[in-house]
Protein backbone atom coordinates (compact mmCIF):
# COMPACT_ATOMS: atom_id res chain seq x y z
CA UNK A 1 0.00 0.00 0.00
CA UNK A 2 1.71 3.48 -1.07
CA UNK A 3 2.07 6.30 1.62
CA UNK A 4 -0.50 8.99 1.21
CA UNK A 5 0.38 12.55 1.62
CA UNK A 6 -1.87 15.03 3.20
CA UNK A 7 -1.46 18.50 2.91
CA UNK A 8 2.19 18.08 1.35
CA UNK A 9 2.87 20.31 -0.93
CA UNK A 10 6.40 19.90 -1.48
CA UNK A 11 7.80 17.31 -3.52
CA UNK A 12 11.08 17.70 -1.64
CA UNK A 13 9.70 16.60 1.83
CA UNK A 14 7.83 13.65 -0.35
CA UNK A 15 10.81 12.03 -1.69
CA UNK A 16 12.75 12.18 1.63
CA UNK A 17 9.74 10.27 2.81
CA UNK A 18 9.96 7.65 0.18
CA UNK A 19 13.66 7.01 0.03
CA UNK A 20 12.87 6.47 4.09
CA UNK A 21 9.88 4.02 3.30
CA UNK A 22 11.27 2.33 1.42
CA UNK A 23 13.90 0.56 3.12
CA UNK A 24 10.96 -0.53 5.58
CA UNK A 25 9.11 -3.16 3.44
CA UNK A 26 7.37 -4.55 6.84
CA UNK A 27 5.52 -1.02 6.55
CA UNK A 28 4.20 -1.62 3.46
CA UNK A 29 1.44 -3.57 3.67
CA UNK A 30 -0.40 -0.65 6.61
CA UNK A 31 -2.20 2.71 5.46
CA UNK A 32 0.41 5.32 6.11
CA UNK A 33 -0.18 8.83 5.89
CA UNK A 34 2.24 11.82 6.02
CA UNK A 35 0.27 14.80 7.45
CA UNK A 36 1.55 18.56 7.46
CA UNK A 37 0.57 20.33 10.11
CA UNK A 38 0.97 23.07 12.65
CA UNK A 39 2.55 21.33 15.47
CA UNK A 40 4.14 23.54 18.45
CA UNK A 41 6.02 21.40 20.66
CA UNK A 42 7.71 19.07 17.91
CA UNK A 43 8.71 18.85 14.38
CA UNK A 44 7.55 15.11 14.15
CA UNK A 45 6.12 12.34 15.72
CA UNK A 46 4.36 9.21 14.40
CA UNK A 47 1.18 7.26 15.81
CA UNK A 48 -1.05 5.07 15.08
CA UNK A 49 -4.73 6.08 13.59
CA UNK A 50 -6.81 5.59 16.25
CA UNK A 51 -9.55 4.18 14.10
CA UNK A 52 -11.99 1.39 13.59
CA UNK A 53 -8.23 -0.88 12.47
CA UNK A 54 -6.91 0.57 16.17
CA UNK A 55 -7.25 -3.03 17.14
CA UNK A 56 -6.35 -4.99 14.28
CA UNK A 57 -3.02 -4.96 14.70
CA UNK A 58 -2.70 -6.97 10.68
CA UNK A 59 -4.65 -3.94 9.54
CA UNK A 60 -3.42 -1.15 11.60
CA UNK A 61 -2.65 2.65 10.10
CA UNK A 62 -0.46 4.82 11.31
CA UNK A 63 0.39 8.56 10.52
CA UNK A 64 3.31 10.68 10.39
CA UNK A 65 2.56 14.54 11.41
CA UNK A 66 5.15 17.06 10.02
CA UNK A 67 5.33 20.39 11.63
CA UNK A 68 6.07 23.23 8.48
CA UNK A 69 8.68 24.44 10.36
CA UNK A 70 11.37 24.06 12.69
CA UNK A 71 10.87 25.82 16.23
CA UNK A 72 13.65 28.56 15.44
CA UNK A 73 14.20 31.81 16.85
CA UNK A 74 14.54 32.27 13.09
CA UNK A 75 12.06 29.66 11.02
CA UNK A 76 13.52 27.39 8.66
CA UNK A 77 10.89 25.96 6.42
CA UNK A 78 10.94 21.72 6.67
CA UNK A 79 11.11 21.66 3.28
CA UNK A 80 14.53 23.55 3.27
CA UNK A 81 16.20 20.89 5.47
CA UNK A 82 18.91 19.01 3.78
CA UNK A 83 18.26 15.59 2.27
CA UNK A 84 19.97 13.51 4.43
CA UNK A 85 18.49 15.05 7.53
CA UNK A 86 14.98 14.94 6.22
CA UNK A 87 15.47 11.45 5.47
CA UNK A 88 17.08 10.74 8.81
CA UNK A 89 14.19 12.33 10.72
CA UNK A 90 11.35 10.56 8.70
CA UNK A 91 13.52 7.03 9.13
CA UNK A 92 13.60 7.77 12.90
CA UNK A 93 9.60 8.07 12.68
CA UNK A 94 9.51 4.77 10.80
CA UNK A 95 11.71 3.34 13.13
CA UNK A 96 8.80 3.85 15.94
CA UNK A 97 6.00 2.63 13.55
CA UNK A 98 8.36 -0.33 13.07
CA UNK A 99 7.86 -0.69 16.98
CA UNK A 100 4.45 0.22 16.83
CA UNK A 101 3.49 -3.15 14.51
CA UNK A 102 4.22 -5.66 17.08
CA UNK A 103 2.42 -4.03 19.86
CA UNK A 104 -1.31 -4.90 20.96
CA UNK A 105 -3.90 -2.00 21.32
CA UNK A 106 -3.63 -2.69 24.98
CA UNK A 107 0.32 -2.28 24.62
CA UNK A 108 0.75 0.86 22.60
CA UNK A 109 -1.76 2.40 25.20
CA UNK A 110 0.47 1.69 27.81
CA UNK A 111 3.32 2.68 25.24
CA UNK A 112 1.34 5.87 24.54
CA UNK A 113 1.68 6.71 28.98
CA UNK A 114 5.02 5.31 29.69
CA UNK A 115 5.92 8.09 26.73
CA UNK A 116 4.30 10.97 28.43
CA UNK A 117 4.86 10.03 31.74
CA UNK A 118 8.39 8.15 32.07
CA UNK A 119 11.72 9.77 31.25
CA UNK A 120 13.22 6.75 31.12
CA UNK A 121 10.80 4.92 29.25
CA UNK A 122 11.14 7.85 26.51
CA UNK A 123 14.69 7.38 26.15
CA UNK A 124 14.44 3.64 25.19
CA UNK A 125 11.75 4.36 23.19
CA UNK A 126 13.72 7.06 21.07
CA UNK A 127 17.01 4.78 21.21
CA UNK A 128 14.96 2.01 20.08
CA UNK A 129 13.59 4.25 16.80
CA UNK A 130 16.77 5.52 15.95
CA UNK A 131 18.46 1.61 16.32
CA UNK A 132 15.19 0.47 14.00
CA UNK A 133 16.74 3.38 11.10
CA UNK A 134 20.01 2.24 11.58
CA UNK A 135 19.39 -1.41 11.42
CA UNK A 136 17.92 -0.81 7.74
CA UNK A 137 20.94 1.36 6.74
CA UNK A 138 19.78 4.97 7.74
CA UNK A 139 23.33 5.39 10.33
CA UNK A 140 24.77 7.89 8.39
CA UNK A 141 21.55 10.17 7.74
CA UNK A 142 20.50 9.56 11.36
CA UNK A 143 23.93 11.40 12.43
CA UNK A 144 23.43 14.14 10.06
CA UNK A 145 19.68 14.82 11.90
CA UNK A 146 21.75 14.80 15.42
CA UNK A 147 24.51 16.65 14.11
CA UNK A 148 22.07 19.49 12.34
CA UNK A 149 19.66 19.46 15.36
CA UNK A 150 22.73 19.86 18.12
CA UNK A 151 24.65 22.17 16.34
CA UNK A 152 22.16 24.30 14.39
CA UNK A 153 22.97 27.56 16.35
CA UNK A 154 19.29 28.74 16.07
CA UNK A 155 17.68 26.42 17.53
CA UNK A 156 16.47 26.93 21.06
CA UNK A 157 18.56 25.63 24.05
CA UNK A 158 15.63 24.02 25.71
CA UNK A 159 14.54 22.26 22.49
CA UNK A 160 18.66 20.72 22.17
CA UNK A 161 18.78 19.57 25.50
CA UNK A 162 15.21 17.47 24.90
CA UNK A 163 17.16 16.02 21.97
CA UNK A 164 20.32 15.82 24.21
CA UNK A 165 18.28 14.14 27.17
CA UNK A 166 16.02 11.70 25.25
CA UNK A 167 17.84 10.73 21.75
CA UNK A 168 20.84 8.95 21.35
CA UNK A 169 24.12 11.35 20.82
CA UNK A 170 25.64 11.96 17.50
CA UNK A 171 28.97 10.11 19.37
CA UNK A 172 26.68 6.96 20.00
CA UNK A 173 25.18 6.95 16.61
CA UNK A 174 28.70 7.19 15.04
CA UNK A 175 30.07 4.35 17.16
CA UNK A 176 26.81 2.31 16.34
CA UNK A 177 27.10 3.08 12.48
CA UNK A 178 31.30 2.07 12.77
CA UNK A 179 29.87 -1.57 14.71
CA UNK A 180 27.22 -2.12 11.84
CA UNK A 181 29.40 -1.36 9.00
CA UNK A 182 32.22 -3.92 10.70
CA UNK A 183 29.50 -6.67 10.95
CA UNK A 184 29.06 -5.99 7.22
CA UNK A 185 31.96 -6.08 5.99
CA UNK A 186 32.78 -9.40 8.22
CA UNK A 187 29.51 -11.33 6.67
CA UNK A 188 30.82 -9.93 3.26
CA UNK A 189 34.42 -11.67 3.48
CA UNK A 190 32.16 -15.07 4.96
CA UNK A 191 29.85 -15.04 1.13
Amino acid sequence: MPAEFKNVHSEHIKACFLRAYQRFPKLHPHRIVVHQRRMDKTTMNAQPIVNRYFFLRKHRQYRVNVSSNMHLKSKINIHELPEDVLVGWFAHELGHIYDYLYRSAFGLIRFGLGYLWLGNFRTGAERKADIFAIDRGFGHEILATKTFILEHSNLPDKYKKRISLYYMSPDEVALMVEGKERDDLRMDRLL
